[in-house]
């Protein structure tokens, strides 16, 4: 199947742009041969789409552990860590500050 790119490369390839005055052509416009022999299509369309062939289906069985598996509150909680790394971080760097300031005084008595 076709990419979207190379369809869109087709189309242009096809086209022909007329230019709004024949006495004053401007730069892209096709030449006075290509508009002489271009053609008006009618009709069906005139670059179909390719259907894509679906493959086969799998089947699944399920399992107790599927049916048991909470996805939207495993989604939940993975993006609550995701969200709380900075504070997490700032906290732990937080308690390391004051263990050592702890140590300090703790070497002072």
């Amino acid at each position: 199947m076709a990419t979207n790119v190379e369809r869109l490369k087709a189309y242009m390839s096809n086209l022909i742009l007329f230019p709004r005055k024949n006495s004053k052509p401007k730069h892209g416009d096709a030449d006075k041969a290509t508009i002489a022999a271009a053609t008006q299509h009618k009709g069906a369309t005139i670059m179909p789409l390719e259907k894509k062939k679906s493959g086969a289906v799998e089947m699944v069985t399920v399992t107790d552990e599927m049916k048991s598996f909470k996805a939207y509150q495993k989604l939940r909680t993975e993006m609550m860590n995701v969200w709380q790394v900075g504070p997490r971080i700032k906290k732990a760097e937080e308690a390391a500050k004051k263990a050592e300031e702890d140590a300090k005084l703790a070497k002072m008595k």
